[in-house]
């Protein structure tokens, strides 16, 4: 359900449309759009001018689609084994917390693994582009690779906690999917109130990962990572409290 979606999205993006972007983007009137998009001017002349075009496009759109492709790579981490009672004889050999963890780990090298080779595929496009030296390109692809894998980690623990009170991988993909709306739904509703309000998730950090310059780098990771911890630590709590 995740790595053919994955890399056929990725693929039809490469293939045919990123060119086609980098030219536009890198425009006037992309220029324009971008400025207007992000609210801001400098952010979007350092996107597509100063830095490569190709590895900053791969940047917003893996940000913007990061929720989607998790919930579709880590919806179905227990719900389906907990069901059939798979984990009744993996208890046999293993505990709870080896159980519940290894398949977070198991889940975040997949994510981690797919990420990797899509990054190198677009630092590999921007080389052909001739679009900076090849010392430049990889820095920023290096860092590209760690701020999507990094802000995909909170997401992943977030289909924990689902998974491991659902009863199913489809039924854990819908409360996924109608939790993290209904999260976003509230987050924009009360953010003009309450501006603390666009943290409810960790989507609400997307303005600082597209800024990868900005000095508040480290606290944006921290974040991250307490999002990652707060989620996967609910989802452990319900986990070991299931009869499986």
């Amino acid at each position: 359900m995740f790595v053919v979606p994955y890399f056929l999205f990725w693929y039809l993006m490469f293939d045919n449309f990123l060119l086609l972007a980098v030219e536009w983007l890198q425009s006037t009137e992309g220029i324009i759009f971008v400025s207007w998009a992000s609210q801001d001017e400098n952010l979007a002349s350092e996107l597509f001018i100063d830095r490569s075009a190709s590895l900053s496009i791969y940047l917003l759109i893996s940000i913007t689609l990061a929720p989607l492709f998790i919930l579709l790579a880590a919806n179905n981490q227990y719900s389906s084994d907990m069901t059939s009672g798979a984990f009744r004889f993996l208890l046999m050999r293993s505990t709870r917390a080896e159980i519940y963890f290894s398949r977070f780990i198991s889940v975040s090298l997949l994510v981690l693994i797919c990420i990797f080779i899509t990054s190198l595929w677009a630092s590999a496009q921007a080389l052909i582009n001739g679009e900076d030296t090849i010392e430049v390109i990889t820095l920023f692809g290096l860092q590209t690779f760690i701020l999507v894998f990094i802000y995909s980690m909170p997401f992943i623990a977030f289909m924990s906690m689902i998974s491991s009170f659902a009863r199913s991988g489809l039924s854990s993909l819908f409360l996924g999917m109608l939790s993290y709306a209904t999260l976003v739904t509230i987050s924009f509703q009360f953010k003009s109130d309450i501006s603390q309000a666009i943290y409810i998730i960790p989507s609400g950090l997307k303005s600082y990962l597209i800024d990868i310059n900005t000095e508040n780098t480290f606290i944006l990771v921290a974040a991250l990572f307490a999002y990652t911890l707060l989620y996967l630590v609910s989802g452990w709590y319900i986990f070991k409290s299931r009869d499986i």
